[in-house]
């Protein structure tokens, strides 16, 4: 049975890595979909304010604003620093995955029922979360009521 403990140790550990990943992509178009609306918003906040109105400022402003160098790096940053937070955020998650897969991998032939347990360990730990995302089992449902 160690050869299933190892693939159900493996498949876990893919798993993991691949939701941590999708997820941190979400987090990464997130911040940058924020950074990138703040500085819009910030451009056209100061475009509108002016103690003279002039043509000429105006097209300074607007050219300004299409050539804003600084705003692929702002823009950059913010989507590293999201793909990290949120890497960071969902590897948490997966912690107890994390322990019982390298437990499962790792023994060699005279631990045989450590890896088989913590085999049945990730098992339990996938169906725990499988049953609490389809019945929404202790997740918070009373957004619309009045209190």
């Amino acid at each position: 049975m160690t050869l299933i403990s190892k693939t159900a140790g493996a498949l876990s550990l893919i798993s993991c890595v691949h939701d941590i990943h999708k997820t941190a992509l979400i987090s990464s178009r997130n911040e940058y979909a924020k950074t990138a609306a703040n500085r819009l918003i910030s451009s056209s906040v100061n475009n509108q304010k002016a103690d003279n109105v002039s043509y000429k400022d105006a097209q300074r402003k607007n050219w300004l604003t299409q050539h804003d160098s600084f705003a692929s790096f702002a823009e950059g940053y913010a989507r590293v620093k999201g793909y990290v937070v949120g890497a960071l955020k969902t590897s948490v998650r997966y912690i107890p995955n994390f322990v019982c897969a390298a437990f499962a991998i790792a023994l060699n032939n005279g631990h045989n029922r450590a890896a088989n347990i913590a085999a049945v360990g990730l098992g339990v730990i996938e169906g725990v979360d499988f049953v609490k995302n389809t019945l929404g089992a202790n997740q918070r449902d009373d957004y619309l009521e009045i209190k």
